[in-house]
């Protein structure tokens, strides 16, 4: 129960800073505005998606997620998170179109296939111990 309430807590920080830095500052003067702006929403998407991870595990599975499993979910959140962020850095540069988010998605899921299947031998029942 302690990471799901530390992860809500950063989550809030997070989300704290973003709109901080989005009252604070104007992302349209300088570079380091937009640098932030982006830092602190990719940081907020990040805490709240892997916040609803760790929920979604623990109602469906009535447990408190393990910590190989709150590492898979902070994975999953952190490659959605930057799949977001470079969407909505594209659609602010007006370069978004259809023909771009295709690539971007399959990206994201070669990703994440790729990292599943790093250690699909040591989750094996019947594998070789090393």
């Amino acid at each position: 129960m302690l990471p799901l309430v530390l992860l809500s807590l950063g989550a809030l920080i997070g989300w704290g800073a973003w709109g901080f830095v989005l009252w604070r500052f104007d992302p349209g003067t300088s570079r380091i505005a937009l640098l932030l702006f982006y830092a602190s929403l990719g940081l907020a998407f990040w805490g709240t998606l892997t916040t609803v991870g760790m929920v979604c595990r623990w109602r469906t599975r009535d447990r408190i997620a393990s910590r190989a499993e709150i590492g898979i979910i902070a994975r999953q959140a952190f490659l959605i998170t930057t799949f977001l962020i470079v969407i909505l850095n594209l659609a602010a540069q007006r370069l978004l179109k259809w023909w771009n988010i295709i690539p971007l998605v399959l990206l994201t899921v070669a990703l994440e296939v790729f990292f599943n299947s790093l250690n699909k031998r040591d989750r094996h029942p019947y594998a070789p111990k090393s």
